[in-house]
């Protein structure tokens, strides 16, 4: 890949990248020596796909990105009309504005639809929050094939006292790649929550800033990440209390088995001058393999005295005794160690208020739980 595409792409030069992607050399030295054209985004998404994408409970407020092109032919917008105002200001640009709340999630869908050859595609959306109180359902597919390498920039606003709720989940093939990248700016009185799940993927990059701007902003970012085969996943979570009286929770889970690797980032500044700060960060891992790999990072800077922190981060294994005791009561091994697999990462989704959208992500954490086999 040319590296001035690849500067695009990534953010910064090579000098820049040494360090925030040094856990994920080896899979982005394996994308730079590929050469990828740029996707079309009139390719023809599958049946299969579409049927994915088709959640009852988001009907009538769907917005398709096809290759990073929004498609009018597959996006449902039916009941938008009056909440939002949504503009395309090219085919690679999306901006989204609710100026006083909207009272049904808007679900935002990104689709990576092979070519003959290996490409690549790039988005951009811009939300805008004004008032209110909005829920923005973020969801990523894609299609086995050639490889594809999808970058989605997203920059969100949140005026004073709003509230956004999103909820990010991707289930991708071995040959799609994705870097997603967020910046979140709150304002006063605003709260900004994410949930993410991720699963699959040759390698899944999620960049997110959050920026507490505004006096008694608060933000939290629940996630979990669940890999096997050689799916790569790296989190990178930077949160800046900014202003005074803010509080942020970030609390994350991983599992990686065969020869899959995580990594999390977790950092969270407290600027000087943003006294009354609330932080928090938990971090847990699991490695169900010898050759699976977790690197975590909590990293916690503090430049104001009037503050209340905590951070911490693990990485382990099954208990053993608890296996032990759910067997001795008749439960197969494999059964056993799915049920605490589960259980270790539902917590992620205590948060989520939404029926609907729970039960869906924990369908889709079962479906994807690593597997009680032979190693890779």
């Amino acid at each position: 890949m040319d590296s001035a595409v690849l500067d695009d792409l990534l953010g910064g030069s090579a000098r820049e990248r040494e360090e925030t992607w040094r856990y994920s050399k080896t899979a982005i030295r394996a994308l730079t020596q590929q050469a990828f054209a740029i996707a079309s985004p009139d390719a023809t998404p599958s049946a299969e796909t579409l049927e994915r994408i088709d959640l009852p409970f988001t009907r009538g407020r769907r917005i398709v990105i096809v290759n990073g092109g929004y498609s009018q032919r597959y996006s449902d917008i039916g009941r938008l009309a009056s909440t939002i105002s949504l503009r395309h200001e090219s085919a690679l640009h999306l901006n989204i504005s609710i100026v006083a709340g909207c009272a049904d999630p808007l679900h935002l869908v990104h689709v990576s639809v092979p070519d003959a050859a290996a490409s690549r595609w790039r988005a951009v959306c811009e939300v805008d929050i004004g008032g209110g109180r909005a829920e923005l359902i973020e969801q990523h597919v894609g299609e086995p094939g050639a490889d594809v390498f999808g970058a989605a920039t997203s920059t969100i606003a949140l005026g004073p006292q709003a509230e956004l709720r999103v909820a990010v989940f991707s289930d991708l093939p071995d040959s799609v790649s994705l870097l997603r990248k967020v910046h979140c700016t709150v304002g006063d009185a605003a709260v900004f929550t994410t949930t993410h799940a991720h699963f699959g993927g040759r390698l899944q990059r999620i960049e997110s800033t959050i920026d507490m701007a505004g006096t008694k902003a608060s933000c939290g970012s629940r996630g979990v990440f669940a890999l096997r085969g050689r799916e790569h996943v790296d989190v990178r979570l930077d949160v800046h209390h900014s202003a005074r009286d803010t509080s942020s929770k970030v609390f994350w889970r991983g599992v990686a088995d065969q020869r899959s690797r995580g990594i999390f980032h977790g950092a969270i500044t407290v600027a000087a001058g943003a006294d009354g700060a609330d932080a928090q960060l938990s971090n847990k891992n699991l490695l169900l393999s010898a050759n699976a790999e977790i690197d975590t990072q909590p990293v916690l800077e503090i430049y104001a005295d009037e503050v209340k922190a905590s951070h911490g981060a693990t990485v382990g294994q099954l208990d053993e005794h608890v296996l032990f005791y759910l067997r001795s009561r008749g439960i197969p091994a494999a059964a056993a160690r799915n049920l605490l697999i589960a259980a270790f990462c539902r917590e992620v989704f205590d948060g989520i208020g939404d029926d609907a959208l729970r039960e869906h992500l924990d369908a889709a954490l079962v479906a994807r739980l690593p597997a009680a086999e032979a190693e890779a």
